[in-house]
């Protein structure tokens, strides 16, 4: 692999990366992102809550935008461009959360563009204004794509329901990337991150970019496997996001994979579940090929972002 130290390789990555799951803790973020909530998914995982998150949990004036600054901050550090933060309409959960695409666009404009937002879905909404919505998500508000967790929805569903098929035409005419949301609390079992639901979305949208966020994790093997048939078969255009899970018991695979297939995965930190400089300085640490790690951390991104317009 490489003999490069970690701070070597980060030397070599740094104004470059792209953070591809990167959720603010700001307005309606933390609704969903409380303290209980964070503190519990970062002690199972190992990592320190992040100090920027920290700061918006003050009961001072102006605690959002120093956490803000403090999120830019940790970005400067380790050198990442662009984060990438998704919308979200959760009903299933103790606290419903509804991030809208105008609070992406107005977290991506104080941040000076630093942060890029997905389109969120409300499968409340009838499917023809949800059609309406992405076009000005996209067209009028500068999304760069779509997030879709059909799991989390009030009637939970897999992401081959029919129902949704006239939502991944729309996406695929837009030409802009879809994350799901997958992982072990994708939806109320864990059959919702079955990779074999979203080989088949991506199957009837060859050329749609269809990004795994979570890694599908824990079919480990199975999300490695559908990338090698996207890079070997090119019926489909599908990416890995590991994220935390890549350093999950099991995770060793998905660090395998994007040696195997560099082209098929796409660097995410998950903050506020790891710190973004956290996740940065974690995954120079693994075995990676220089080359497997450059692609990992901003090369299949860029591709991403350019189909996007960005």
């Amino acid at each position: 692999m490489t003999t490069r130290t970690p701070a070597e390789r980060l030397d070599g990555l740094r104004g470059r990366i792209i953070d591809f799951r990167l959720r603010p803790p700001t307005g309606p973020y933390r609704n969903f992102f409380t303290p209980t909530v964070v503190g519990a998914v970062n002690r199972i995982l190992g990592d320190a809550v992040p100090r920027s998150y920290t700061i918006s949990t003050d009961p001072f004036p102006n605690a959002e935008d120093r956490a803000i600054d403090a999120v830019i901050a940790e970005m400067d550090s380790v050198g990442v461009r662009l984060g990438v933060m998704n919308g979200r309409h959760s009903v299933n959960r103790p606290v419903p959360v509804h991030i809208e695409d105008t609070d992406l666009a107005e977290l991506s404009e104080r941040t000076d563009g630093r942060v890029l937002g997905l389109a969120g879905i409300d499968f409340d909404k009838p499917m023809d204004d949800i059609i309406a919505g992405l076009d000005v998500a996209v067209k009028e508000l500068g999304l760069i794509g779509v997030c879709l967790e059909p799991g989390l929805a009030r009637t939970p569903m897999y992401a081959d329901d029919e129902q949704l098929f006239p939502l991944y035409e729309k996406i695929a005419d837009l030409g802009v990337p879809l994350l799901f949301m997958t992982g072990p609390l994708a939806g109320p079992d864990i059959s919702h991150t079955d990779p074999v639901r979203f080989d088949r979305v991506a199957r009837r949208h060859p050329g749609m970019p269809v990004i795994l966020g979570h890694g599908c994790y824990p079919y480990v093997n199975e999300a490695v496997s559908l990338a090698f048939k996207s890079e070997a078969t090119g019926i489909h255009n599908v990416f890995v996001s590991p994220d935390v899970y890549m350093f999950a018991p099991g995770g060793q695979a998905y660090a395998d994979g994007v040696n195997w297939l560099p082209n098929r995965f796409v660097y995410a930190s998950a903050y506020s579940f790891c710190g973004i400089d956290e996740g940065v300085l974690k995954t120079c640490e693994l075995d990676l090929d220089d080359a497997a790690l450059h692609a990992y951390m901003y090369g299949n991104a860029e591709q991403l972002l350019k189909k996007a317009g960005k």
